[in-house]
């Protein structure tokens, strides 16, 4: 949650840590403004189109199935 991520950079700070340097910080999911604040945080994301398509398809075919959605790594000066 966004909010969790606030209070994490918060409290970093509080303690005159660097981020990038001293603390790495990763974020799930992909927005914006992950791309503007502390010049990058580094982001984990799921393709959630392809979830959702793959789970329609399970449920429409009636199916079990696991299947692994890709996940796409974006590096950033957090790291």
């Amino acid at each position: 949650m966004e909010d969790n991520l606030v209070t994490l950079i918060e409290k970093i700070i509080d303690r005159e840590k660097v981020i990038g340097k001293d603390v790495g910080v990763i974020s799930y999911n992909e927005t914006p403004l992950k791309k503007i604040i502390l010049n990058g945080i580094t982001t984990i994301s799921t393709d959630f189109k392809l979830m959702g398509e793959k789970a329609a398809e399970i449920i429409l075919n009636k199916e079990q199935a696991h299947y692994a959605v890709p996940f796409q790594l974006t590096l950033r000066n957090s790291l």
